[in-house]
């Protein structure tokens, strides 16, 4: 098993790479060596995704470009002071661990570097991982609803489509999601099929159904998204294991009828 951070989706995050480029750094960096791609269960995840780590080659020239990184002397402004640090010693004037690549993706976004901005890194770094575990929680919820009745008519799928490009979910984690939502509609539309069906066993024990019966099972096949066909198929099946095939209420007499 290997550790999120291996994933195209972390190495973009902490490297401040766009997610749509990063494949073609990575495919270079394959290809010259530097890196190597497993396809593996990852830490915290249910499915085996690519995962991408230094080859011993790629590990040595890291070291390498570290100890030169490291090395830079660069001013940085302190206290309204510009102070000329060397890149490794501003990560020891911080309270809290930044790393070189902060630095770097700093300098490159403002153009110059402040010891206050440096020192905001991680929160900034919580409150955009914050964000997107909310729009990744509100899209859920989105698409739950819209799958609510086991289908999604077109007005919603329109919809759905909107709000993915506005909280810029990518179509790999909605389909992700899309396929777990069914999954749990399936199993729980398995078990609303044996609740009714044993509510209806209990209703069919007498031979007859009141009329208080009758209205009661109407709630009950609607609350639980029970298709008129599939309580026919259910009465039949009762009628068989009660009855037999002979005797027994025919469906037409049952809910809905």
């Amino acid at each position: 098993m290997l550790p999120s951070e291996l994933t195209q989706e972390s190495i973009a995050s902490s490297t401040g790479i766009q997610r749509k480029h990063l494949p073609q750094y990575l495919k270079d960096l394959i290809g010259v060596g530097l890196v190597v791609q497993r396809k593996a269960h990852m830490k915290g995840m249910k499915q085996r995704m690519n995962g991408y780590y230094l080859s011993p080659k790629g590990f040595a020239r890291s070291s390498e470009l570290r100890e030169r990184i490291g090395d830079l002397v660069v001013p940085v402004s302190m206290n309204g002071e510009i102070v000329r640090m060397k890149v490794r010693e501003i990560d020891d004037a911080t309270s809290m661990h930044i790393t070189f690549c902060d630095i770097v993706t700093e300098a490159v976004l403002k153009g110059s570097l402040d010891m206050g901005s440096l020192e905001t890194i991680e929160s900034r770094r919580l409150r955009i991982i914050e964000e997107k575990d909310e729009a990744t929680e509100a899209y859920r919820r989105a698409l739950a609803t819209a799958w609510r009745d086991g289908r999604v008519t077109a007005t919603e799928r329109y919809l759905i489509e909107e709000l993915r490009s506005i909280l810029k979910i990518s179509e790999k984690k909605h389909g992700t999601m899309e396929t777990e939502i069914l999954k749990i509609l399936a199993e729980d539309h398995m078990e609303f099929l044996r609740i009714y069906s044993a509510v209806l066993e209990i209703a069919l024990s007498d031979g007859q159904l009141d009329g208080p019966e009758v209205d009661i099972l109407e709630s009950l096949r609607r609350m639980l998204r029970i298709s008129r066909e599939e309580h026919d198929g259910l009465v039949r099946d009762i009628r068989m294991e009660l009855y037999g095939p002979a005797d027994g209420v025919s469906a037409d007499e049952v809910v809905g009828k």
